[in-house]
């Protein structure tokens, strides 16, 4: 009986750890994302060059679902293998970026996100589900980088919010 009880812990043990284990993290900073991710996420179109990415966040699996903002760009993808028609890659490079607006979510089943309007008059969010306090500084720190980004930009117009 010992022996089954020991058994039991192990297996216990183990399923829990392989839980933790295939839950993706909440914010990542992009320097702990696997090759194989940032493969995957340049297949997408959404890195180029030497192009980094700063802070990510996924909703699920990083091959279905990715928010983050790089050195060059804020990006959101969604990948739906079951509907393809529901799938989608947005970004926009920071000089083509007008403004950005916070949204911040306070139930448990919806993220806050950011909306991202571009100058071409497109719009798209980039969705964070973590603690409100990690969620401010995902927030903040890309408006601070678009903002440093877009001012630096040779432009004619500059809007932000």
């Amino acid at each position: 009986m010992p022996m089954l009880i020991k058994n039991l812990k192990l297996i216990t043990f183990a399923v829990i750890l392989s839980a933790l284990l295939s839950c993706q993290p909440g914010i990542q900073n992009g320097g702990s994302i696997s090759r194989n991710h940032l493969n995957y996420i340049h297949s997408l179109g959404l890195l180029s060059g030497n192009e980094y990415i700063i802070l990510f966040d996924s909703q699920y699996k990083i091959r279905v679902s990715g928010n983050f903002f790089t050195d060059r760009r804020i990006a959101a993808y969604w990948t739906d293998e079951k509907d393809p028609a529901r799938s989608y890659v947005n970004y926009a490079l920071y000089p083509d970026i007008d403004s950005i607006k916070t949204h911040y979510v306070k139930t448990r089943t919806d993220a806050s996100y950011l909306e991202v309007f571009t100058s071409g008059e497109k719009k798209f969010r980039v969705y964070v589900e973590a603690d409100s306090a990690e969620t401010k500084y995902f927030f903040d720190s890309a408006i601070a980088r678009w903002k440093e980004k877009h001012l630096t930009a040779p432009q004619q117009n500059t809007k932000a919010e």
